[in-house]
């Protein structure tokens, strides 16, 4: 069901099928900014930006015309970016090092140490909180428009992977469409 007027509404019952990365949840998500005509060939969760329970969710969405990008946040915070895919000059894709991560848990852990013990039951904890903040992603660079930007979790980069493989595709057939 896509709203006619008024707010962008993502229902949390349509939101929590899209973050188990159900294709037909996220198309609705992106048909309320997208012609009925055009054809969606991609859609995905890329995962939670930020701590579990106040982050924003990912999700990417490729078409004929355009890739897009939405997020929704605390709240009710819905956030939509796109660019048309002839207008795609560059694309970044970013995995951090593990290096960081692997300091921080055994900083960590020596401090724990001299606390007998009790703080490493919290040691998940500080895994999910460094991969909340420093995110893989990817960064497509629009002639004249604003970068869109979208985050993943490292578990998905192969996602975006994909994505990025068929932007170049769809980008292809695009310019020779509109030639």
């Amino acid at each position: 069901m896509i709203p006619s007027q008024g707010s962008l509404t993502i229902g949390s019952s349509l939101l929590d099928q899209a973050k188990e990365n159900d294709s037909n949840a996220i198309e609705i998500m992106f048909r309320q900014f997208l012609p009925e005509d055009e054809k969606i060939y991609y859609v995905q969760y890329l995962g939670l930006k930020g701590l579990w329970g106040i982050g924003t969710h990912e999700f990417a969405c490729l078409t004929e015309r355009r890739v897009a990008d939405i997020t929704v946040g605390f709240y009710g915070e819905v956030n939509y970016q796109d660019g048309y895919l002839e207008c795609i000059n560059s694309t970044f894709i970013h995995q951090p090092s593990k290096i960081k991560l692997y300091l921080i848990v055994g900083i960590y852990c020596i401090s724990s140490l001299s606390a007998f013990l009790v703080p490493l039951l919290f040691l998940p904890f500080v895994f999910q909180a460094y991969y909340g903040l420093v995110k893989c992603g990817a960064v497509l660079a629009v002639r004249e428009g604003i970068p869109i930007y979208m985050f993943c979790n490292r578990k998905y980069l192969s996602r975006v992977n994909t994505l990025c493989r068929q932007i170049a595709t769809a980008r292809e057939d695009r310019i020779k469409s509109i030639k």
